[in-house]
């Protein structure tokens, strides 16, 4: 699969963050189906559906956290000046 292209300003955030939201839903729900179709196959209710919520929450979750960058990077950032000190 290639990289996508890279869009510049907040246009392309818009793009990303919105894909990253979508995703995420999406997920929950694919697995919130899986739970609710276990359930009917097996009367676990409502168990499997609550397992397949919970699990693809923190798929999605993880999945959304490992494509987000950490922090900003700015020049400068990280380097704060260091405060006069009173003493000679």
């Amino acid at each position: 699969m290639s990289p996508e292209p890279k869009r510049a300003g907040a246009t392309g955030d818009l793009y990303r963050y919105s894909g990253l939201g979508l995703q995420f839903a999406a997920t929950v729900v694919v697995f919130a189906f899986a739970g609710r179709w276990l359930d009917g196959r097996t009367g676990t209710s409502p168990l499997a559906l609550l397992f397949g919520v919970f699990l693809g929450f923190g798929l999605g979750l993880y999945s959304m956290v490992k494509k987000l960058p950490s922090s900003p990077k700015k020049p400068g950032a990280g380097k704060h000046p260091m405060p006069p000190s009173d003493t000679p």
